[in-house]
Formats: structure tokens, C-alpha cells, sequence
């Protein structure tokens, strides 16, 4: 039997990684974390919502202390009137100083250690192999260091001291770019369109797919993604 616990923050990324899992393993718990971030409704939904739509287990992990260090941080995804950064252009996307700058705006202290740590915790208490799978992907990983193989490779060091069951993290696109992420959902008849990359949904449709505000960094760099691989983009925008 193989077990398998999704790092699912609703994006493409862990997206992609629930269909990659769904591929691979037995039985699959979808793991959410909310931190007091202007994400965590979204979180909710779209958790939900993919749970229902593929028929996995569900979780979700509130973490009250996280969002007080967010705020401590000066975090711009934290429910304050600071909005997080727009981009009004790809070609922004590309700019190292300008990407380093924004990824600093919208930084919450440790949370992929955190979130990792704790899946290995849950992964460690089940009484067979579980793998944690983590959306790090290689276009994230030139701004977010925790978004690397380098800092995947580091944590299963640890995982591999501080866990007696069988734990693993996998990063199945650590390789891959947004555009080859929404290459691999359409691939697999994805359901894209109720995924959430925005830092800021306000509105949904009735059918519950999240209305994006197509400006923000993480809409741009959706919104690239799909032309650059030439497929037509579902989501929708304000």
C-alpha cells in the first residue's frame, strides 16, 4: 500500500500535484493550513471542493501562531489593509530585483518548514510509508529558496533523523515552470479552473470557481503560463 499526504494550498502547483499523486497512490490525505492569511477562505473552498471532485480525504490544520508572526513580519497576505504587490507586465516577472523585492512583501516566516514539519508529523504517526507531496517547482525557485530540490533534499535529511515511520518528500515539478505545470494539468483533463492563484479572491461563480483579480504577481505569472504554452486559460478574471 502506498500513502501519500498533498501539500494543497489550492494553487496550479499543488494541483498538479494531487493529479500526480492520484496517478501514483492508494490512498491520499489533502492537507491544508490556514494562518491567518487573505488566502484562508479561499484555502477553504478550494480544499473542498477538489476533495469532492476526486473523492480524496481531507484535512485541514489551523496554525494561529503563524499568522501572528506574519504580522510581526509585515506580511502583505496577512487580513491587513496592505494589498500585495501588482505587476503590470510579464516582462516584470523576469526582473530579478523586482521579483526578489515582492517575494519579501508576501513572505511568511518558515512556512514550508513549518508545513513540511508538520506533515511529517502526521506522516509519522500512520502505520505505513507515506510521502509528502510538495509543489516546489524551478519558476518559484529563483525567488522563494524554500521552493527548491536544494531545500527539499535538506529536509528529508531531517525527516530521515526525526521520524521513525517511513517519510519521504516529493517534489514531482522541481523541474518545471508554471507553463509546464499547466501543460501537465491539461494533459490530465484538470480541473483548472477552480484551482486559485490569487492572493486576493473577493467573488466567486456559481459553479464556485474563484474570480481572480488578474493583477497581483501570482495571477501574472498564471496568466503567462497559459500563453506561453499556447492553451486556452480557463480562470476567471475581474
Amino acid at each position: 500500500m502506498r500513502k501519500a499526504i498533498v501539500l494543497f494550498s489550492g494553487g496550479m502547483d499543488s494541483t498538479a500535484c494531487l493529479y500526480w499523486t492520484m496517478q501514483k497512490y492508494d490512498e491520499i490525505i489533502l492537507l491544508s493550513f490556514l494562518y491567518g492569511s487573505k488566502e484562508d477562505q479561499t484555502i477553504i473552498k478550494v480544499n473542498k471542493k477538489f476533495s469532492s471532485l476526486l473523492s480524496v480525504e481531507t484535512k485541514i490544520i489551523n496554525l494561529p501562531f503563524l499568522e501572528e508572526f506574519s504580522q510581526e513580519a509585515g506580511s502583505s497576505l496577512t487580513k491587513s489593509e496592505k494589498k500585495p504587490p501588482e505587476i503590470s507586465s510579464f516582462e516584470q516577472l523576469d526582473r530579478e530585483n523586482l521579483a526578489l523585492q515582492t517575494a519579501k512583501e508576501v513572505w511568511i516566516p518558515g512556512r514550508n518548514i513549518l508545513f513540511l514539519s508538520i506533515a511529517a508529523s502526521l506522516a509519522d504517526s500512520s502505520k505505513v510509508p507515506t510521502d509528502i507531496i510538495f509543489g516546489a517547482n524551478k519558476e518559484e525557485g529563483t525567488t522563494f529558496p524554500d521552493n527548491t530540490l536544494d531545500f527539499v533534499n535538506r529536509m528529508n535529511k531531517s525527516i530521515e533523523l526525526g521520524c521513525l515511520n517511513q517519510v519521504t518528500i516529493q517534489a514531482p515539478f522541481h523541474d518545471s515552470d508554471k507553463k509546464d505545470i499547466v501543460v501537465f494539468l491539461t494533459e490530465n483533463n484538470a480541473k483548472m479552473a477552480f484551482s486559485s492563484s490569487c492572493y486576493q479572491i473577493e467573488e466567486w461563480t456559481n459553479e464556485g470557481k474563484p474570480i481572480h483579480c488578474g493583477t497581483c504577481e501570482s495571477c501574472q505569472r498564471r496568466k503567462r503560463a497559459f500563453l506561453q504554452a499556447s492553451i486556452d486559460d480557463p480562470t476567471e478574471y475581474r
